[in-house]
């Protein structure tokens, strides 16, 4: 069974705004489409944190039963040079990185 690409990835880029295509393929939430998850982001509504929580668990879980099965067969030493060798990178450029939220503003 292939691990899911552990890879960063930015949805609140523009190149996101208009793409129809799902976060990725093997995602548990591949129907709602980057464009969807730029939208959400954008208007900051809770649906976006639960679907990419959703997301990001199922990535970690196929990460560690990944992890489990190579120690038991003993090929963990591969298994992580190919893991940051293919899956890791720079971190994005300071651009890319999403700001904290807006300072609410106190009524007065």
């Amino acid at each position: 069974k292939p691990l899911p690409c552990a890879r960063q990835m930015s949805l609140r880029l523009p190149e996101c705004r208009e793409d129809f295509g799902p976060i990725t393929e093997w995602s548990p939430v591949k129907q709602y489409s980057r464009a969807y998850f730029y939208h959400l982001l954008e208007v900051r509504e809770l649906l976006a944190t639960m679907l990419l929580v959703h997301h990001n668990v199922h990535a970690y879980r196929e990460l560690f039963a990944a992890i489990q099965d190579h120690i038991q067969r003993g090929t963990f030493r591969r298994f992580a040079a190919w893991f940051l060798r293919t899956q890791t990178g720079p971190p994005p450029p300071e651009a890319e990185r999403p700001q904290g939220p807006a300072a609410k503003r106190r009524k007065t």
